[in-house]
């Protein structure tokens, strides 16, 4: 069938190849994505056979399985390139090495590496994947990922991948388009077809298209007939053959073919010839997935079991195959075969976790765990354990929960007090998590009793683990240090470093609030032995904790450094999990730096992710209603009322106090009942000053003290906002400034004479804080000020009004960095570059960054050398 209407498309890829010869050693990606028949398989097909001679061409797909197999596509590429990739891969080895094959692989020569159907990739694919995208410009290759994006909703896995690549200049989007009505008609032209009726019928999708010309006889009333009238052309033995290789899976070896199908697999030359199915070496596949679903869906239930059955055996049978267990486990499913699940599917798991495939690990070992009850008490505690893990991994804690209780049931049974103590402290941990106080502080306690009745253990150590962090949890800051020492000295006994540095972590947490420097200490310990035992994801789970505390005690310059090194290392080590957390981390800081744009953004980003934990979620709406509040947007009070939910739902003090603090100021700016200001403060505040916690009691009683009530304040509060009350407002906004946080230093100064008061004005409209600077002027007027009209004085120095960030941008661009350098260098993403980059030419009324550059070296915006 011709190519019809994809020249842009075919050019899109010559592009992109073009741009990988052109710079040597600057590989790139390409996104060939549209509905399922668009023509995706077609225009790859064609593309390879114009570059086949030139390049070196590997390929891989991804299969449409219950559960796909860990590494499908990286399995086919090894046995195409016969090599280290291969033996690694056979051994099991480690992800890491794994992926750095595969990476060597592709900067060995010229490639181009074709992986179709990504939507069905399993999260060890996907991680591949993100993997090499990061890497893409060390090689001189071409990755062409095929996927169907009308099967990928908010939540799939695949849409992590494709907003990790989105900041890449070297992706490349080739989206496909149904065909128009003249394709179809000329495509129809020389058959005795109807084409209005067959454009109407198909929309334009090539598959549907080429179904049905395939025809003789007119147009089926469906596609689906389409297919089964192909394949009803075939011999008896031909469809039989067809069969079994639908059960098969998209790629079917010519071995199991035979093995199954017997003497008939002979007529597997009749399904080709047909174009039911097409050769590639040693296997065959389905021209089309679509076909594959209708020929597997027309089988009768007794043939499919007993095709499903002949695949398993000789699956089983074949060296070749035998440790192939997730397409085991993918057969006996369909067979209902209770034994043979429960035989494969926790080897299966183990398989999928060791390949960092989590999700498919979670769905093997649910699994197995449909049929469980049959097992022996302690086999089956010991596998929901096993789950547990992956249920960590996939952030399921919630059911999580459930999962541990059964486990703690299970191994209480049969006697096993080390095993069911061990798992009562992991539940503790959990219940703490989700706010439900109460029960945590008996499971936590129940654990310990249990453990310290027996020797002494790595369990007990980790036990009191747990209470430290119940303890911080709880800003119970002296108690949380006295559990985390007992906490240290066990498990310092036993050398668990892992345990050892999540201790440290929470003591430093709990620390760091009332001592600074001690608790700064404490978690340096912590990254210290993260790093000496190589824990990766503790290092990043270090770095990301620091960054928040920070930023909790207004340490924004000290929190953005470790920011900075934790988004790095956890992008280098695709740890999404840590980077969430410190992206929102990040949006916290720009909210406070006045860097609002790029922090709505950014907070829009973090919110689009399908998996936010608790506090993340909680923090990220605290910011981005805050941000919209001190704007004067209207879905401000959504956002807090959100946040306030789960806070909580968590029994947060700090979050709760955050966003009590925002709800406070909502009231203050609309110039409403203050009394409700001091109603929304009351209790948060009293539970803030038991914790003695300076910062969520300073800020709160600020707000008591702006709407009015006398307030007398402990010492121990937060500086700034107790210079404030006290009326020393030019020294509190020093200290505002000294922290980098404009919008609470213009606050300070509002209290000031006219002067402090011209400044607040000043810097609130360069924020583009509208309720505060109506607020202000409000309150100028009824002093009797005059408040001058036209440009203040920045805006005077700024003929062009461009924000301090565009300013920094701009003296980027005079220095020659790349976006990508501009990016590193203030701590953004290449993306908010770009937009910067383009508010800056659209104020300057030039057409490049050289013309802005210019310009701006001419009106003496930036110094000459």
């Amino acid at each position: 069938m011709e190519l019809l209407e994809r020249a842009s498309q075919l050019q899109a890829l010559n592009s992109a190849l073009s741009q990988v010869k052109a710079r040597e050693g600057q590989g790139c990606v390409a996104l060939v994505y549209g509905e399922a028949g668009i023509g995706k398989t077609s225009l790859i097909e064609h593309f390879i056979k114009e570059h086949k001679h030139s390049w070196r061409i590997l390929q891989g797909a991804c299969d449409s399985l219950f559960t796909p197999r860990p590494l499908g596509p990286l399995h086919d590429i090894a046995l195409q390139t016969q090599g280290k990739l291969l033996s690694l891969l056979d051994s099991e080895s480690n992800r890491t090495a794994i992926f750095s094959a595969c990476l060597s692989e592709l900067q060995k020569q010229p490639t181009i590496l074709v992986i179709e159907d990504v939507h069905w990739a399993d999260e060890a694919t996907l991680d591949l994947l993100k993997y090499l995208g990061r890497r893409i410009r060390q090689t001189t290759s071409l990755i062409i990922l095929t996927y169907r994006d009308d099967e990928i909703g908010a939540d799939h896995p695949l849409r992590i991948l494709l907003g990790d690549l989105s900041s890449s200049h070297a992706l490349h989007r080739i989206p496909l388009s149904p065909l128009s009505r003249a394709a179809v008609h000329e495509l129809s032209m020389h058959k005795r077809v109807d084409s209005v009726k067959l454009y109407r019928l198909t929309n334009g999708n090539p598959f549907f298209v080429t179904e049905v010309l395939a025809v003789d006889g007119g147009i089926p009333e469906t596609v689906r007939d389409a297919v089964l009238a192909r394949a009803a052309r075939l011999s008896a033995a031909a469809r039989s053959v067809l069969e079994a290789a639908a059960v098969i899976g998209s790629r079917v070896e010519a071995w199991l073919l035979s093995n199954i199908a017997g003497a008939e697999s002979a007529y597997v030359e009749e399904c080709i010839a047909r174009g039911m199915l097409q050769s590639q070496g040693e296997t065959y596949t389905f021209r089309h997935g679509l076909a594959r679903q209708t020929i597997l869906e027309s089988i009768s239930p007794q043939r499919k079991l007993t095709l499903h059955r002949k695949a398993l055996n000789a699956l089983k049978d074949s060296a070749e195959t035998r440790n192939d267990f997730a397409r085991m486990v993918n057969h006996a499913q369909s067979t209902k075969d209770v034994n043979v699940i429960l035989e494969y599917a926790p080897s299966a798991a183990r398989q999928a976790s060791a390949a960092s495939s989590h999700r498919e690990a979670a769905a093997f070992y649910e699994l197995a765990l449909h049929s469980a009850n049959s097992l022996p008490p302690a086999e089956h505690a010991q596998l929901l354990e096993d789950y547990m893990v992956e249920l960590d991994f996939n952030n399921r804690v919630a059911e999580n929960i459930t999962v541990i209780q059964k486990t703690v049931e299970l191994w209480g049974s049969v006697g096993n007090r080390l095993r069911q103590g061990a798992n009562l402290g992991y539940l503790a941990g959990r219940l703490c998590l989700f706010g439900h106080t109460t029960e945590a502080e008996e499971t936590s306690k129940a654990a310990i009793t249990m453990l310290e009745a027996l020797p002494p253990s790595p369990e007990l150590a980790r036990a009191y683990k747990e209470q430290c962090y119940i303890r911080m949890m709880h800003d119970d800051y002296a108690e949380a240090i006295r559990w985390g020492e007992k906490a240290v000295a066990l498990a310092e006994r036993f050398e668990d470093k892992e345990t050892l540095a999540s201790i440290y972590k929470y003591m430093g947490g709990a620390m760091l609030v009332t001592n600074y420097a001690r608790g700064h200490a404490l978690m340096d310990r912590s990254l210290a032995l993260a790093r000496e035992a190589n824990l990766a994801f503790a290092i990043a789970g270090v770095l990301s904790d620091l960054g928040l505390m920070l930023t909790e005690v207004y340490q924004l310059a000290d929190a953005e450094h470790h920011l900075k090194e934790g988004i790095e290392y956890a992008m280098d080590h695709d740890d999404d999990y840590h980077l969430v957390g410190m992206l929102t981390s990040q949006v916290l800081i720009q909210v406070y730096q006045g860097y609002w744009e790029e922090a709505l953004e950014n907070a829009a980003d973090v919110l689009q992710s399908p998996y936010l934990e608790s506090e993340t979620h909680t923090l990220a709406l605290f910011a981005l209603g805050r941000l919209r509040l001190r704007r004067g947007d209207s879905d401000a009070q959504a956002n807090l009322e959100e946040a306030l939910e789960l806070a909580l739902q968590a029994d947060s003090i700090p979050r709760m106090g955050k966003v009590q603090a925002a709800r406070a100021e909502a009231v203050w700016l609309k110039g409403g009942n203050y009394h409700r200001i001091l109603e929304e403060t009351r209790l948060i505040y009293d539970l803030a000053m038991s914790k003695q916690h300076p910062w969520i009691t300073g800020e709160l009683a600020f707000w008591r003290w702006r709407a009015g009530e006398e307030i007398s304040p402990p010492a121990w509060i937060a500086k700034p906002f107790a210079l404030q009350i006290a009326g020393e407002w030019r020294s509190a906004a020093n200290e505002w400034k000294d922290r980098s946080c404009p919008y609470e230093q213009a606050m300070a100064l509002m209290d000031g004479d006219k002067a402090a008061q011209l400044e607040a004005l000043e810097v609130f409209e360069r924020l583009g804080a509208r309720p505060i600077i109506e607020k202000l002027k409000q309150k100028m007027r009824a002093q009797g000020a005059h408040i001058p009209r036209g440009p203040r004085p920045a805006t005077r120095e700024n003929p062009f009004g461009l924000t301090a960030r565009e300013m920094e941008v701009l003296s980027c661009l005079a220095e020659g960095l790349s976006n990508n350098a501009i990016a590193q260098k203030l701590s953004l993403s290449p993306r908010t570059v770009e937009h910067h980059i383009a508010s800056i030419l659209q104020k300057m009324g030039v057409g490049s960054r050289n013309e802005a550059v210019a310009l701006s070296l001419k009106d003496k915006l930036l110094p000459s050398e």
